[in-house]
């Protein structure tokens, strides 16, 4: 009697783009956060508005990407086993872990601005002991949802150090583009975007973010800059995979996250002070839209190639 051994493989890759939409939105969210408690630690509870979006959109984005990867997964209720099944040494446990807690803490620092919002002299104490708490445990969901890839050893494509730096810088930024595009549009609803007073003053204090977000879309070029480095030069198995993926997902890559997602917003932004309309609301405020639109769709399309394209088989082309 002959043995059969049959082998079920699922066609075409197998992280697809709900894997890509919950590192996108994941790191948006943690990015969000962030920019909520270490502003606030600036501007000591001023604008509360904004910070009271960061601090509700951060949990919103966090659950909304972690749906995604559970749909992709199945089998959602065995996320409670990563509390009983201790594993430190896998990312997938950082995840299944510090992702929830994320959120439920999340929601919590949110609620606290709620109650500023309705009380603003009322003392805000016990909401930056949370926020404090809550720097590092953004900092572990971001640093995951690099480190999900990177320990991936068969892909030479994600297996270095430049694709966690990357998804650090790249949720910080997707993050603070995020919560600027909904604050902007809570603004326009409010009216407040016609209150010229407000708006000057509110355009002023942002600078500050402005030059943070035009350091970390730096930072991140040369990251991805050092990332390709290490793949065009690297070993023939890393250069192959790097042929195979910009063949594949090359058009995603180098346009959609590199010049939507980075060259463009920086071009734009020296564009407006070279031309020196800088001090114009209307194009301050829709540069501010604009680039934040930008840097949302690279990150997305950035992320889309680098999962897709890390699972091309390198045997389908040739780096001659």
């Amino acid at each position: 009697m002959e043995t059969e051994i049959v082998f079920n493989v699922q066609p075409g890759p197998y992280w697809d783009w709900r894997v890509a939409v919950d590192l996108f939105l994941g790191g948006a969210g943690g990015g969000a956060i962030l920019f909520a408690v270490l502003i606030d630690e600036v501007f000591r509870g001023r604008y509360r508005r904004i910070w009271h979006t960061a601090a509700w959109l951060s949990p919103l984005l966090v659950a909304t990407g972690l749906a995604f990867l559970l749909l992709k997964i199945g089998r959602p209720f065995d996320l409670f086993l990563a509390y009983t099944n201790l594993n430190p040494n896998s990312p997938l446990w950082w995840g299944g872990v510090f992702q929830p807690l994320l959120i439920i803490c999340g929601i919590w620092y949110a609620l606290k601005w709620n109650k500023a919002q309705r009380y603003p002299g009322a003392p805000d104490r016990s909401r930056r002991i949370l926020g404090w708490f809550l720097v590092p445990l953004a900092i572990v969901v971001g640093g995951y949802h690099g480190l999900l890839l990177a320990v991936v050893g068969a892909r030479p494509l994600w297996n270095n150090g430049p694709t966690v730096v990357a998804a650090m810088l790249g949720f910080a930024a997707t993050g603070i583009a995020a919560v600027m595009l909904v604050h902007l549009a809570r603004m326009k609803i409010a009216g407040r975007l016609t209150d010229g007073e407000h708006l000057t003053t509110f355009l002023d204090d942002m600078t500050c973010v402005r030059n943070t977000l035009v350091a970390v879309l730096v930072l991140q070029l040369g990251t991805f800059f050092l990332w390709w480095l290490s793949l065009a030069y690297g070993a023939l198995q890393a250069q192959r995979a790097l042929a195979a993926a910009n063949e594949a997902y090359g058009p995603m890559f180098w346009y959609g996250g590199i010049g939507v997602g980075l060259i463009l917003p920086l071009l734009l932004g020296a564009f407006i002070l070279l031309r020196g309309v800088a001090g114009s609301h209307h194009v301050e405020v829709s540069m501010i839209a604009v680039t934040s639109t930008f840097i949302l769709v690279g990150g997305f399309f950035f992320r889309l190639a680098v999962i897709l394209g890390g699972q091309v088989d390198p045997s389908l082309t040739s780096i001659f």
